[in-house]
């Protein structure tokens, strides 16, 4: 049923109901099972001109007509489960099978993008995931033609906790309303909760936190750059953190501070340790019991300052800085650039320091 629309898709035979609002039919010349969905009548135009998209992550709309007031079109049946479903019969994602149903989210959504279209309830219960892995977005029912002319949405609709806040009244919805939905969704898909219930802690943590900012203009720009990211490629701009290819080191991955402490401390010891074992029967051997003072006080300092580099580096100062300049986050970003490099300037005095008093 791919491109031209056959004249016969609309002799059918109804098959059973899914809900209020959908029902199986099928069609009776090619056996072809769809769905025929029931709409708002406003939701017409948009219908319309989803059916000039064809794509294999988006639910295909064969047709739309206006009958008795309502919008009704004939769509893709997809031979899948939803999101919600595989996580209450399967269980959480990994981060690898979250970040790949998300890519495949990102490329439907950007064909929608492209063509004026938002579809604003971005959910779990919206996006299937077919046998072979492919997923594919539905449910179009309150998607909208972006207009330029338009301070803000005719309609508040939206799903509590997916929508952003400019679905609420606030602003004209465009494509980072649906970005902000990707978040929320992503961090469903690691933990089972909404991102105000419990953030998800890992590799892709700044890429939800980026996405579901309050302020569109800080969340990333388009599907395109939001699956970029994913890909764990660097965005140009972009200070958020989230295209770092590397981790914060074991133990600073807590968000609370005394884990960190501690690994500070636990670093500090395994230096000194190592820094002993290598150094100190030698040491002992020539120097003067002064020289073995001043020497180990000297190291201890470096040593101490290089283990603790982490925590400023990976640690909460990030999040100083940026409330610092709350309402340009960017410029308190900067403070981050500034203390690493004082770190590295400061670390080499030392260590030019150690070594002198060392020969």
């Amino acid at each position: 049923m791919q491109g031209t629309v056959s004249p016969d898709i609309w002799d059918f035979t109804f098959v059973s109901p899914i809900n209020g609002h959908i029902d199986i039919v099928q069609n009776n010349i090619t056996r072809q099972l769809m769905l025929r969905c029931s709409s708002p009548a406003d939701a017409y135009p948009v219908m319309r001109a989803i059916c000039n998209i064809r794509h294999r992550n988006l639910m295909t709309v064969y047709d739309a007509r206006i009958l008795n007031g309502r919008c009704v079109s004939l769509c893709e049946y997809i031979n899948g489960v939803t999101l919600d479903y595989k996580a209450e019969r399967y269980g959480l994602c990994d981060e690898k099978t979250a970040k790949n149903i998300m890519w495949q989210i990102c490329n439907g959504l950007d064909a929608l993008h492209r063509n004026g279209i938002v579809h604003r309830d971005i959910k779990p219960e919206n996006v299937m995931l077919e046998a072979n892995g492919n997923v594919k977005i539905i449910d179009y029912n309150i998607s909208r033609l972006v207009k330029s002319d338009r301070m803000k949405d005719t309609r508040i609709l939206g799903t509590a906790g997916y929508a952003s806040p400019e679905q609420f009244g606030f602003a004209q919805t465009n494509g980072r309303a649906d970005i902000y939905s990707c978040g929320v969704l992503l961090n469903y898909l690691l933990t089972g909760k909404l991102p105000n219930e419990e953030l998800y802690d890992g590799k892709v943590t700044p890429i939800i936190s980026k996405c579901i900012e309050i302020d569109e203009n800080n969340r990333y720009k388009s599907a395109e750059e939001l699956k970029r990211a994913l890909e764990g490629k660097r965005i140009k701009g972009d200070m958020s953190g989230s295209q770092r290819n590397f981790r914060p080191l074991p133990g600073f991955r807590s968000r609370k501070v005394f884990p960190k402490l501690l690994a500070v401390v636990l670093i500090t010891v395994w230096l000194l340790g190592v820094f002993t074992f290598i150094n100190a029967v030698p040491m002992i051997l020539r120097w003067r019991p002064n020289q073995i003072i001043m020497h180990f006080i000297t190291a201890s300092v470096f040593f101490v300052f290089w283990s603790a580099l982490p925590y400023f580096m990976f640690g909460d100062i990030f999040r100083i800085s940026e409330k610092i300049c709350p309402t340009n986050p960017q410029n308190g970003r900067y403070i981050t650039k500034l203390v690493g490099s004082l770190s590295f300037i400061v670390g080499f005095v030392l260590f030019v320091i150690a070594v002198k008093l060392s020969g």
